[in-house]
């Protein structure tokens, strides 16, 4: 791998550049997982311990039922463990799901969005890495050349070649830095993230130390972003520059040199350099908004070892008819009771709108007489 790689040297700065660091990054990532993944290397010990650990305190809990332990929770454990052993045992399956997603998958999302711009096969924006070195050799060139029709003391406000000259001087350093330098950079950035990324995703196994591996996606994600825009901004940058590097091209031949075409053209640059500058930023922003669902954060807390604890919710104060329907609900003899009686009460009302012959209540004892003793007659004789 490093033997192909050094025959790049030569091939110009910007194709030497990506493709020597898209080079040796595959070989550093692949070689840093093998070396931490292998048999006798301390994270192998380390993840063992960790899985026997983790298992046996799950085992504990669902035995007495800890913490809100359930035995449906085992399928959702035994996935968790099984994709955590894939990721850290198998370089295939690691560079298939992590390593080619962050570093391939961008370039193809650019290259299908810029496609209307790639249709003409014999423009710069079709091979984005070759324009680039044909628009850095060409500004490159066009500077040589301003600066060999001036003065060797000579200033850039007293020259208009002199100040062209440094303006393309500058443009093709831009150039440089913000196209095939953020490339270069997010792919060493995948790379290393990559040879480390056994490590991170094992502290996912444990609550407590889930934030470390949310923050490596982030940043892994964060230089998927910047390899995505920063394509996209080389493909309309080129689309945009190529009909001036044309016109330098021609005036360079024909020996008459423009200042205000080479410095158009500078200005171009240094736009398009501020705007890769504004995705960088944007690319950042975006993969910092990363976040794991609540929702798995609390099931892995019931069924692992710890548990997080859960923000305290507002609690809302209930109204005056649920208040009743509380209580009414809270007793139910009383409630039937009430119920009877309001039924009564229904009754009585539709009864008393007939009239009624209602007599007064007698009191105790009104209705009491005495007897009296009858006159007995004498009978004559």
């Amino acid at each position: 791998m490093t033997g192909s790689c050094s025959n790049l040297v030569g091939d110009g700065v910007i194709r030497g550049v990506l493709g020597a660091v898209d080079c040796q990054t595959r070989a550093f990532a692949e070689a840093g997982y093998s070396s931490l993944t292998s048999a006798s290397s301390g994270f192998q010990l380390a993840l063992t311990a960790l899985l026997t650990i983790y298992i046996a305190l799950i085992g504990y809990r669902m035995m007495f039922a800890s913490g809100g332990a359930r035995l449906s929770d085992a399928p959702g454990i035994a996935l968790k463990i099984g994709a955590i052993l894939a990721l850290v045992t198998s370089w295939a399956t690691f560079q298939t799901l992590v390593f080619d997603v962050a570093a391939k998958v961008p370039g193809e999302i650019a290259a299908a969005v810029a496609a209307p711009l790639q249709a003409n096969s014999g423009s710069l924006a079709a091979d984005p890495v070759n324009g680039l070195q044909a628009a850095y050799d060409q500004l490159t060139r066009s500077a040589v050349a301003f600066g060999a029709t001036v003065a060797p003391n000579a200033k850039a406000y007293s020259s208009p070649a002199a100040s062209a000259a440094e303006a393309l001087s500058a443009a093709s350093g831009a150039l440089f830095m913000t196209t095939a330098g953020v490339v270069a950079a997010a792919t060493l950035a995948i790379g290393v993230l990559t040879a480390v990324g056994p490590v991170f995703i094992a502290m996912f196994l444990i609550p407590a130390t889930r934030g470390l591996f949310s923050g490596w996606v982030r940043a892994l994600g964060a230089a998927a972003l910047v390899l995505l825009l920063g394509w996209l901004g080389i493909v309309l940058l080129l689309s945009v520059l190529e009909p001036w590097l044309i016109a330098l091209a021609r005036e360079q031949e024909l020996g008459q040199l423009k200042p205000q075409t080479a410095t158009s053209a500078a200005a171009l640059v240094a736009v398009f350099s501020a705007g890769q500058v504004g995705l960088l930023i944007a690319a950042c922003v975006m993969a910092f908004g990363f976040q794991i669902r609540r929702a798995v954060a609390a099931v892995s807390g019931r069924s692992g070892a710890s548990s997080t604890p859960e923000p305290a919710r507002a609690e809302v104060e209930p109204s005056r008819a649920q208040r009743l329907a509380f209580d009414l609900q809270r007793d139910a003899p009383s409630s039937e009771a009430r119920g009877r009686t309001l039924q009564l009460a229904a009754a009585t009302a539709s009864a008393s709108r007939t009239p009624l012959d209602i007599k007064p209540t007698a009191r105790l004892g009104d209705d009491y007489r005495r007897p009296v003793a009858a006159p007995r007659r004498l009978k004559v004789r």
